[in-house]
C-alpha cells in the first residue's frame, strides 16, 4: 500500500502560512484599538478634569488670565480629544480590515483542508480496496489448496 501524498500540500502549506499571519495581523490590530482607546479615555479625563476646575472657579473669584488660561487648556484637551477619537475610528477601521483578510485566509485554509480530508477518505478507502481483495485472493488460493487435497 503506499502512503498517502496530498499532492497540494504546497499550497496548503502557504495558506497554513497566510492564515497565521493573518491572525497576527488582527491580533496588533486589537491591541492597537484598545491602546487608542485607552488614549481616548485618558484624554477624556484630562477635559473632564478642567471642565471641572473651568466650573468651580466661577465659584469663586479667577482672575481673568488665569481664567483665559484654563480656556485654552481645556480647548487644547478638546482639540487632543477630537485627535484622540479619529486615532480610535481608525484603529476600529484597520481591525475590521484585518479581520475580514483573517476571515478570508481562514476561509481558505478550511477549503485546502476539506481538500486533503476527501484525499484522505479516498485513499483509505482504496487501501480498504486493496486489503479486501488481497484477502481475497488468499481465501480463493487457499479453498483452491484445500479442494486439491480433498480430491
Amino acid at each position: 500500500m503506499k502512503r498517502f501524498r496530498f499532492s497540494l500540500q504546497s499550497v496548503a502549506t502557504l495558506r497554513e502560512l497566510r492564515e497565521l499571519r493573518a491572525r497576527e495581523n488582527l491580533a496588533a490590530a486589537i491591541r492597537l484599538c484598545e491602546q487608542a482607546e485607552i488614549a481616548l479615555a485618558d484624554t477624556r479625563a484630562r477635559r473632564e478634569l478642567l471642565e471641572d476646575l473651568v466650573r468651580s472657579g466661577r465659584a469663586f473669584t479667577l482672575r481673568a488670565a488665569e481664567h483665559v488660561t484654563f480656556l485654552c487648556a481645556l480647548r487644547a484637551a478638546a482639540d487632543e480629544e477630537s485627535l484622540a477619537e479619529r486615532g480610535v475610528q481608525q484603529a476600529h477601521a484597520t481591525r475590521d480590515q484585518r479581520l475580514s483578510e483573517y476571515y478570508e485566509a481562514a476561509r481558505a485554509l478550511k477549503v485546502m483542508s476539506n481538500l486533503e480530508t476527501r484525499a484522505r477518505e479516498v485513499h483509505r478507502i482504496a487501501c480498504d480496496r486493496e486489503e479486501q481483495t488481497a484477502l481475497d485472493e488468499r481465501a480463493g488460493i487457499s479453498a483452491a489448496a484445500s479442494r486439491r487435497y480433498l480430491s
